[in-house]
């Protein structure tokens, strides 16, 4: 297959990793599967969701006035799950297209469940005890405890709360609704993969890349009517599963597949390949969709009811931006390019490191902060005030799960890695992940 998967940034070139350090450090939470190249822009990529969210909330405690003019920007940061969504149906998606179209390592279904489950569940479960009991949240002591540990708060199987307000997601880590939906993919996205290698078995090996595209496409449509309607409980439903936001989902799998051709053919396809070298307007168009459409056409002010349609215009728009986001993460020589620069920053690297913990922890702080007046001290501004002391005791907050929690849990990924190196498995026909070839 041409070069060491390892010794190419990106997939779209044929140059070697920077061996300077930004590069060849893999920390443990990100550690792609064996065989598979580690794509280290994605890292800051993270940090820049997970703050997106962060100063979403801090803005709707600070009580943000209507009338100011930068409400748009700030009340539809929920852009940071889309660019979430995107980020894993990148990198969990492309291991299993370079293994069936590159011969890369299979990663065995149990082997893949396990690090999924390592990466989610421990972390999450101590932050949900913690914030518990300090500040206090609601939910979580209570017979519903289940609900809230297994990450079900979307689903209606459970008694409500009367601390809750009629409204189970304002227990627990509000939050975590979008975590839900993360998990939900995790699950189906195994089978998903296995049918589209099915497809893929019965086209010209030169037509896959075109064959996915077109399934992904469909997956896409099938999404939009969930979005347009929230009237019943199935409708309820379906938008809290993988495929009430399909298209974000899709559009992070077909940049994997695209990657995948790249790395295939040694050259991006065309029109990712002229973006791949135009960082700046990527990143230029993806900025003024976000201005423009949040602050003259889709609804400013929090709260409000937003119908179907204007939803549907939303979530299309969100989708395309956030993908523009990610191109010069994924394709590329990693430092080229202002918007690349920006990625392979340490500090923001660092921060992406941390991203689960500040997306855990912001919420229940910020909201206890708020209730504690933190919003008075200065009232000139009180969202920079609860910003800013918000993100200092999340990133602390943040840093102890990472570094205490998550990194040694983590290093349990190698039990699972290792045993599917050992049994020989990943190799075979019938491996769920691989598909056909």
């Amino acid at each position: 297959m041409g070069e060491d998967l390892s010794r190419l940034h990106a997939g779209s070139t044929r140059r070697p990793v920077d061996a300077s350090g930004a590069f060849s450090a893999t920390p443990d939470a990100f550690t792609p599967p064996a065989g598979n190249p580690r794509f280290p822009l994605f890292d800051s990529l993270r940090a820049i969701a997970a703050l997106c969210i962060l100063l979403l909330h801090t803005a709707s405690f600070s009580g943000v006035e209507i009338e100011s003019w930068y409400l748009g920007l700030l009340v539809h940061l929920d852009i940071g799950v889309t660019i979430f969504f995107l980020i894993s149906g990148f990198l969990l998606y492309r291991p299993m297209v370079a293994a069936r179209v590159l011969g890369a390592p299979a990663t065995p279904w149990p082997a893949y469940a396990w690090r999924r489950f390592l990466r989610i569940a421990p972390a999450y479960w101590v932050a949900l005890t913690i914030l518990a009991l300090l500040p206090g949240i609601y939910g979580v002591f209570t017979d519903n405890w289940w609900v809230y540990y297994g990450l079900l708060q979307n689903y209606p199987i459970y008694s409500l709360s009367a601390d809750c307000s009629s409204d189970v997601l304002r227990c627990g880590i509000t939050p975590v609704w979008s975590l839900g939906i993360e998990v939900g993919f995790y699950v189906a996205l195994p089978f998903f993969a296995w049918g589209l290698g099915g497809v893929a078995a019965r086209v010209r090996p030169s037509r896959w890349f075109t064959s996915e595209l077109a399934v992904l496409a469909i997956v896409s449509l099938a999404s939009l009517p969930l979005v347009t309607r929230f009237d019943t409980e199935l409708e309820r439903l379906l938008w809290y599963s993988p495929l009430g936001h399909g298209l974000w989902f899709a559009l992070g799998m077909a940049i994997a597949s695209a990657s995948v051709r790249a790395q295939q053919t040694g050259v991006a396809p065309r029109g990712i390949d002229w973006l791949s070298k135009r960082p700046g307007l990527a990143w230029g168009a993806a900025i003024g969709a976000y201005a423009i459409t949040s602050i003259w056409i889709f609804d400013p002010v929090p709260g409000n009811a937003v119908d179907g349609t204007q939803y549907a215009v939303q979530y299309v728009t969100f989708g395309l931006i956030a993908a523009l986001l990610l191109l010069p993460a994924a394709f590329g020589d990693g430092r080229s390019g202002l918007p690349r620069r920006i990625l392979a920053s340490p500090v923001l690297a660092w921060l992406g490191l941390i991203s689960y913990g500040i997306f855990l922890y912001h919420w229940p702080i910020a909201y206890a902060l708020s209730r504690e007046g933190v919003t008075e001290w200065w009232p000139h501004s009180p969202i920079l005030v609860l910003t800013l002391v918000t993100l200092v005791l999340t990133v602390a907050s943040a840093t102890a799960s990472y570094y205490l929690v998550e990194r040694p849990i983590l290093r349990l990924k190698r039990l699972g890695d290792s045993r599917a190196v050992r049994s020989g498995r990943g190799t075979g026909k019938q491996d769920l992940l691989k598909g056909t070839r």
